[in-house]
């Protein structure tokens, strides 16, 4: 009986160990419990993120890295080296909620805290982001690299130094000289400075005015209203009589070409010499017309007989008695008493 209890015992404690370090291994990121890469970014350096870190939206833990894969030769559209690929496995609300523009940086816990991922699921108004479309990652800033460039501009500083030790005094110098002048500038000018910061408060308020001035003609019944709504009637007309006359513009050249289609070079060659002849004709006309104007104005100027005749007034009265008398005594044509 004793035996019994002690392999019940060890067996449970052996449960127990299993199960305590599956779940030490779950927590580490190494069991995968049949999770898919959800979501895929791409970043230039890891930043110190490795498998297993945890993936926080809004500091809420929301996944984990599933995998990082490096492809030396990949680059973005710069030109610029992407080497490292990591596949993300996230909760299906938080892969929903992404857009186009979202975005993925790397952050610590703390100074020297553990590193992971934060994703920022974009703007509301762009448009969500394709199913498998990788997002670009933002990079962490690289420590090395800092240290590297600040280290050769102290060796570049310590080789000024070394060649002319007095350049730094000769900076320093420089330095005061110029704030000595700029404080003597602004002390001489004073005055003119504050009649300049007068000058733009006062612009800045003639401004305000005008903009109130504009926003009041643009409310309903201002002047700029009315300009509006009548710009929008005169539209509104046009757009009712415009397709009007574009249709009879329309059928008028349509009926020109069906009158025109019928001609050849022959009628051409008739038409032109028709308007010729049309066009001489003309010119006698004119020409006839100034010479009946030339005889009208001989005539009303007394000159010939016609002249004569209408401006010598006994003139007229003999001739008007002498056919009223041949109306009465016709046989005085023919012999005389």
């Amino acid at each position: 009986m004793d035996e019994r209890r002690l392999e019940i015992k060890v067996g449970a404690f052996l449960l127990a160990a299993i199960g305590g370090c599956l779940g030490l291994l779950y927590l580490m990121g190494e069991l995968n419990l049949g999770r898919t890469p959800a979501l895929a970014v791409e970043f230039s350096h890891t930043g110190n993120v490795v498998k297993g870190a945890p993936v926080k939206q809004g500091g809420v833990p929301v996944g984990r890295v599933e995998r990082i894969v490096l492809t030396p030769d990949r680059r973005d559209a710069d030109g610029s080296p992407l080497p490292v690929r990591m596949d993300l496995s996230i909760e299906p609300a938080s892969v929903a909620a992404l857009k186009e523009d979202a975005s993925v940086t790397i952050a610590t816990t703390g100074p020297l805290g553990e590193a992971y991922l934060e994703v920022y699921p974009g703007s509301a108004r762009a448009a969500a982001l394709p199913p498998g479309k990788p997002i670009r990652g933002v990079d962490a800033p690289r420590l090395d690299l800092v240290a590297n460039r600040l280290s050769n501009f102290l060796d570049s500083a310590s080789k000024v130094l070394e060649e002319d030790p007095q350049a730094l005094k000769t900076l320093v110098s420089g330095v005061s000289s110029l704030s000595h002048t700029v404080d003597g500038v602004l002390s001489e000018n004073r005055g003119d400075f504050h009649a300049i910061a007068e000058e733009l408060a006062l612009a800045a308020k003639d401004l305000r005015a005008l903009s109130q001035l504009a926003r009041a003609d643009l409310e309903a019944g201002g002047k700029g209203a009315r300009l509006l709504d009548d710009a929008a009637e005169s539209a509104k007309v046009l757009r009712q009589s415009l397709p009007g006359l574009t249709t009879e513009a329309g059928k008028a050249v349509g009926g020109l070409a069906a009158l025109s289609g019928g001609f050849n070079a022959e009628d051409g060659a008739r038409l032109k010499r028709a308007l010729d002849k049309y066009a001489s004709a003309g010119d006698r006309l004119e020409t006839l017309a100034e010479r009946g104007d030339r005889i009208l104005a001989r005539i009303e100027a007394g000159e010939g007989t016609a002249g004569k005749s209408l401006k010598d007034a006994q003139l007229y009265d003999d001739l008007k008695s002498l056919v009223s008398d041949l109306r009465k005594h016709p046989w005085k044509m023919l012999w005389k008493d």
